[in-house]
């Protein structure tokens, strides 16, 4: 079953126990971290990135020793994965998590980290999600509007 939800994301089918996958399309120039806020957002359930594919030309990234490094070019990305679980702070709903990714220069290094900032798309980008719901239970008979 293919469906495009109102927030031109493909929900790609369902599987046992929860636990849904989704394809969030990013085009050139989108900010790809922003975009999987975005759907994190909208999506009442955790959710968790699977895989990605595509190019970037701009990220930024925490350093282990402190502070964010920006790069700029255009990187192939080898993996994307991360995280937004839903959490409950001073009776405010919130997300929390993050992402990291791998990135190739043109020359066949590799290099990476935690996204801190802007994850800027050099080609259209595909990132497969799944969301879930992070305490074990199952989806409720309510629909769902992401």
């Amino acid at each position: 079953m293919l469906r495009r939800s109102r927030c031109h994301f493909l929900i790609a089918g369902t599987t046992g126990f929860g636990l849904t996958p989704h394809i969030v399309s990013v085009n050139a120039g989108e900010d790809v971290a922003y975009k999987i806020m975005l759907f994190s957002q909208n999506a009442p359930r955790a959710v968790c990135i699977l895989s990605a594919t595509g190019a970037i030309s701009n990220v930024t990234l925490r350093q282990t020793f402190g502070g964010t490094v920006t790069y700029e070019g255009r990187f192939d990305i080898v993996s994307l994965s991360g995280s937004f679980i839903p959490s409950e702070i001073s009776s405010q709903q919130s997300k929390k998590g993050g992402f990291s990714v791998s990135l190739a220069r043109s020359d066949g290094r590799i290099f990476g980290g935690g996204v801190a900032g802007v994850l800027t798309a050099a080609s259209p980008v595909q990132v497969i999600v799944a969301s879930f719901f992070a305490d074990g239970r199952e989806e409720s008979t309510s629909t769902n509007d992401f």
